[in-house]
């Protein structure tokens, strides 16, 4: 190396709690012929005000210092003086301890213990603006960054899936809204323009169909309440007992103009749940909603309870085209349909079977669907007995 005139002086501080071992970096650093040292601190609020003062090319900055520590004075050493660039030192303990410094601006992260021609080396470096690390940190930030990467990887695809779920939901909204709102515009188009010329029977008919449009577009907006409420964190499920005959008479009134379809069987009045009431009924119309899509108009959808193999069941059965074998279990996934064609004959939203079954997760209870003999499905809800509910501790 040349001599001071030659290049241009490298004006380093020093900041170290321990004297002795800053005293033998002042030493080091006064005796190389390119540096000069303007000034020596005993802990992070002097390397901050002797920083801010003389503005050093380089800060050899300890980690482990009193009134803040390193990553702090690194800090506010960058931000009070962009130019000076810090070099960490310190007795090599974790690896959190080099990304903290790392994270807080450090250019070069230098071992106690490290001979002195590789201190001055890495302060020569730093002037240049590159860094040097330790061959001790090297392979563990190595390690990190890759983690890091790993991680940022998995970020991404999560995001892009994140994505790819919010333009899937948009699309499938805005169908399943259009739908039933262009029947309702329909039927009063029809009724405001050709009101006088309707007779009392067509009358009815368009009523009818407004009331089974507004009914979906409530059951629609059930599902998302109901998810939404789901996905809050910490939720828990506030239950309390209800006759399965009076959960079932809540849900089949979500159904006023279709309740002439809905066949239900005489249910004991002893068989009683405990559930939140209102997540319940939701699982229970999402199935009726379903079986009355896939049913023919003139079909009935029959509703049965009973509380066999110490669980309580309630089947809703349909006579509808049934589920494909390879869809049985995908129909139980999020924006999923038996049929998943654009011109599929049936409306759903695709989150219905999704959420019926997150809601029976919540309770302690499933979801399952079989062949019905003769033609159809049945899906069934099986919550927990009463008596597994009372013994389950708390």
């Amino acid at each position: 190396m040349g001599s001071g005139a030659d290049v241009e002086r490298i004006r380093v501080m020093i900041a170290e709690d321990e004297s002795a071992v800053r005293d033998a970096l002042g030493d080091l650093i006064a005796s190389d012929p390119d540096m000069d040292l303007v000034g020596a601190a005993k802990d992070a609020a002097e390397a901050i005000e002797i920083a801010l003062r003389e503005r050093p090319d380089v800060a050899l900055v300890d980690v482990k210092m009193p009134e803040g520590g390193g990553a702090h004075a690194a800090r506010e050493i960058r931000k009070g003086s962009p130019q000076t660039q810090v070099v960490a030192l310190s007795a090599y303990e974790d690896r959190r301890t080099v990304l903290e410094m790392l994270r807080a601006g450090v250019v070069g992260y230098v071992v106690k213990g490290t001979s002195a021609d590789e201190i001055l080396y890495a302060i020569r470096r730093s002037m240049r603006g590159q860094g040097s690390l330790s061959v001790e940190v090297t392979a563990d930030v190595i390690r990190e960054l890759a983690g890091l990467l790993e991680r940022s990887e998995e970020l991404t695809r999560d995001l892009n899936e994140l994505n790819r779920t919010k333009s899937q939901l948009i699309q499938i909204l805005s169908h399943e809204l259009f739908t039933p709102i262009t029947t309702i515009q329909g039927f009063a188009l029809t009724v405001a323009t050709h009101g006088e010329q309707l007779s009392a029977d067509e009358v009815q008919e368009l009523g009818t169909g407004v009331a089974r449009a507004s009914e979906r577009l409530h059951r629609l907006v059930g599902n998302l309440a109901a998810a939404a409420r789901l996905d809050r964190p910490g939720v828990e499920v506030s239950t309390v007992t209800v006759g399965a005959g009076e959960l079932i008479d809540r849900a089949i009134q979500e159904f006023t103009a279709d309740r002439g379809r809905l066949l239900v069987q005489e249910v004991p009045a002893a068989l009683a749940l405990s559930v939140d009431v209102d997540l319940a009924t939701q699982a229970l119309v999402t199935l009726i909603e379903n079986a009355l899509d896939l049913s023919a108009h003139d079909q009935a959808v029959e509703i049965n309870a009973d509380d066999a193999d110490r669980r309580l069941r309630i089947d809703v059965a349909d006579r509808g085209p049934g589920v494909p074998e390879e869809q049985r279990e995908r129909i139980f996934d999020a924006f999923t349909q038996a049929d998943g064609s654009d011109t599929r004959a049936h409306e759903g939203l695709g989150i219905g079977l999704f959420l019926t079954r997150r809601i029976m997760a919540a309770h302690g209870g499933d979801i399952s669907h079989q062949d019905r003999e003769g033609g159809g499905s049945v899906f069934s809800l099986a919550f927990p007995a009463i008596s597994e509910i009372e013994q389950r501790p708390a």
